[in-house]
């Protein structure tokens, strides 16, 4: 399949309008690094060729993949790129047995990307002498952690096709990023004025300069535990989110510098497809609100703090004004110069830093998958998403689950960011969360 012949054949457009979503997440790229990645644990090998293959489909279903995002001083938009056959997008690393595959994991998500002139997607397999090791990277510029998720689903179910005919082309979807017909479509006005930005919070110490070295901390609880803990969760009345949101306020705190005496503050993502119709979108792109949660710092234990945050975070969880205020960030980003809005993210930017706040951010991607993901015959038999690392004082936590597995990731800059300070909150974290048993 030539993908050059199959864009001419099906007429996709040369160029893409890129929505208001995409420029803010232009924007987002002077606060982090704009990767998201995904790990795969296969129980066997893949045919490389055909995954290759797979990819060069995922950029017909969605044509946003196959595009780079060109910066238009006035209006930017996504163009067609040719190049992609050439650019090293999906390359093989063999490892032998004495190559510890750790190491070549953390290698691989510690590299960087060009947001500019990358691929959309770059993967690397790792191969030993039985299995792989599959790893994405996604550029944040054209996706959110969810969208993350829909592209692992196509390119395994195109990866299955192809195997069972090498000459199969999906259905392309120019048109699905219309999130302004999406939004139309369900009653909610564009055009009003976003709230106001709220205050920035205490975080955790950074060291000001370039950010460099790029690291991930990973603390994963496996299956069989994590069920246990999970239903006693559930028994009462919490979610995962509820405990987890908690766990990292009270180990924010702990590793902060002269915690201050007033509430700790954490920006908690909110995957606002769950208000539309169907529960997802009509293609790959960014569509995430925020929830602004705080905890006043007190002696309380770990279970009167979580029925605290879960009662706050009940109120919250099926509040339509999250999609309603996302829609009109995205409108009022859309409605300037984009040089203008780029100026105005550098001088927040600046800003952080001389005043040495950041609202700490927790994103909780869910389920990565409710069955087992499969490539064609391959199993994937584990999974987590690793999320971008924020420039200090900057700081995520993702969060993601696979097969009954939890993982929990900080990436962060070793220029800026103390290791050990990262390595330690995440401890706190999983020793709060295990104690917390029925």
């Amino acid at each position: 399949m030539n993908v050059g012949e199959v864009n001419q054949n099906m007429a996709i457009p040369q160029r893409l309008p890129a929505n208001g979503s995409d420029r803010f997440n232009y924007m987002v790229s002077y606060l982090s690094d704009c990767q998201l990645q995904m790990v795969l644990e296969m129980d066997g090998q893949v045919n490389q060729q055909r995954l290759l293959q797979a990819m060069e489909a995922s950029t017909i279903a969605e044509p946003i993949i196959g595009c780079r995002f060109i910066k238009d001083p006035v209006r930017p938009y996504w163009e067609r790129r040719s190049d992609l056959a050439s650019s090293g997008w999906c390359s093989l690393q063999l490892l032998s047995e004495s190559d510890s595959e750790e190491k070549a994991i953390q290698e691989w998500l510690s590299s960087p990307i060009d947001i500019d002139a990358d691929a959309m997607v770059k993967i690397r397999i790792l191969r030993t002498l039985t299995k792989d090791i599959i790893c994405i990277k996604l550029n944040h510029l054209c996706s959110d952690g969810a969208g993350l998720i829909e592209y692992v689903h196509l390119l395994a179910s195109l990866y299955s096709e192809l195997a069972k005919n090498p000459r199969y082309v999906p259905k392309s979807n120019p048109e699905g990023r219309d999130q302004s017909r999406l939004f139309k479509g369900m009653g909610i006005p564009a055009g009003g004025m976003p709230e106001a930005p709220e205050p920035q919070g205490p975080t955790l110490p950074f060291t000001p300069g370039e950010p460099a070295k790029r690291k991930q901390a990973i603390r994963r609880i496996p299956r069989e535990e994590w069920l246990e803990l999970a239903q006693g969760f559930k028994e009462k009345g919490f979610t995962v989110n509820d405990v987890i949101l908690t766990a990292y306020m009270r180990a924010l705190y702990q590793q902060m510098e002269n915690a201050p005496a007033e509430q700790i503050k954490v920006m908690v993502t909110v995957n606002v497809r769950k208000f539309l119709p169907k529960g997802k979108a009509d293609a790959i792109y960014n569509l995430s609100g925020v929830v602004h949660a705080t905890m006043n710092q007190a002696t309380e234990t770990f279970a009167d703090k979580v029925k605290e945050v879960a009662e706050f975070m009940k109120n919250q969880r099926d509040n339509k004004e999250i999609l309603h205020d996302a829609v009109n960030t995205f409108a009022f980003v859309e409605n300037f110069e984009f040089d203008h809005t780029l100026k105005i993210i550098q001088d927040v930017r600046k800003q952080i830093v001389a005043d040495g706040k950041s609202t700490p951010i927790l994103s909780n991607f869910g389920m990565i998958s409710t069955s087992q993901i499969t490539f064609d015959e391959v199993k994937v038999a584990g999974a987590y998403i690793v999320s971008p690392a924020y420039y200090a004082p900057g700081l995520m936590l993702g969060v993601s689950t696979y097969q009954d597995c939890i993982t929990l990731t900080i990436s962060f800059f070793e220029s800026n960011t103390d290791r050990g300070l990262i390595e330690k909150l995440l401890d706190t974290m999983i020793e709060e969360i295990k104690s917390y048993r029925v």
